[in-house]
This record gives C-alpha cells, sequence and structure tokens, in this order.
C-alpha cells in the first residue's frame, strides 16, 4: 500500500496524462481519477477506477460512451504512461490500466446527439 500523500499524487499525475493525451480541455467532460493501486516500486504498473463526467457546458456530446471520448487504447494508452513516466522522472516504462474501470456520471442538462435527434439525459 503507498502513502495516501503519494496515491494523491499519482491521481493527479493520472489525470493530467488523460487531460492532455486525450485532449479533454474542451467544455462538457471532466475526468477524474477515483482510485490507483500502484504496483511496483519504483512503479511499473498503475491501476486506475476513474469516472467521466458529462456536463451540459459540452452539450449536444456525440454519445455518453467514456471510451468514446477517451480512446485509452493502443497509442494514446502508451502516451499516458510515458507522460506519467516523465513527471516522475524515471527510466523505465510506466504502464497505466485503465481495464474496464472508466466509470460515467451524466450530470443533469446533458443532451447527446443521435441519428434523429438530440437526446437530454
Amino acid at each position: 500500500m503507498i502513502p495516501k500523500r503519494a496515491k494523491h499524487e499519482m491521481k493527479r499525475l493520472v489525470e493530467s496524462a488523460v487531460a492532455e493525451t486525450c485532449e479533454l480541455r474542451r467544455p462538457g467532460l471532466w475526468f477524474c481519477v477515483d482510485d490507483v493501486d500502484v504496483i511496483g516500486n519504483p512503479p511499473e504498473r498503475v491501476k486506475v477506477w476513474s469516472t467521466l463526467h458529462f456536463l451540459p457546458t459540452g452539450s449536444p456530446l456525440c454519445c455518453g460512451e467514456p471510451n468514446c471520448h477517451l480512446g485509452v487504447l493502443g497509442e494514446r494508452l502508451a502516451e499516458i504512461g510515458d507522460h506519467v513516466r516523465r513527471a516522475m522522472g524515471l527510466r523505465q516504462a510506466v504502464c497505466v490500466d485503465f481495464g474496464d474501470r472508466i466509470a460515467a456520471n451524466y450530470h443533469g442538462g446533458v443532451e447527446f446527439k443521435t441519428a434523429q435527434a438530440s437526446v437530454t439525459e
């Protein structure tokens, strides 16, 4: 188990890496890391539990699927790990693992585009 302060810093690093890599600086989406499990010392793998918040300021959005907006697979996932590695000043690779642990939270007033019309959550 890692100390509370180190865990908080790792959560911040992952949030920053995802925001930059997935270009989440636009309105309507807020990515929040809920918990992390760091494996190795120094870190080799970081398991992440997170939530993508859908906000009305960015409506209408194409859909409410977190992976559509984040796309944390393949090259993009490697970029996130590399961002974390560089921020920590490490030489070895850091694998960031989201698995199927990205939840969605739809805030009131969020609208999604569909083939027929906009849908409000």
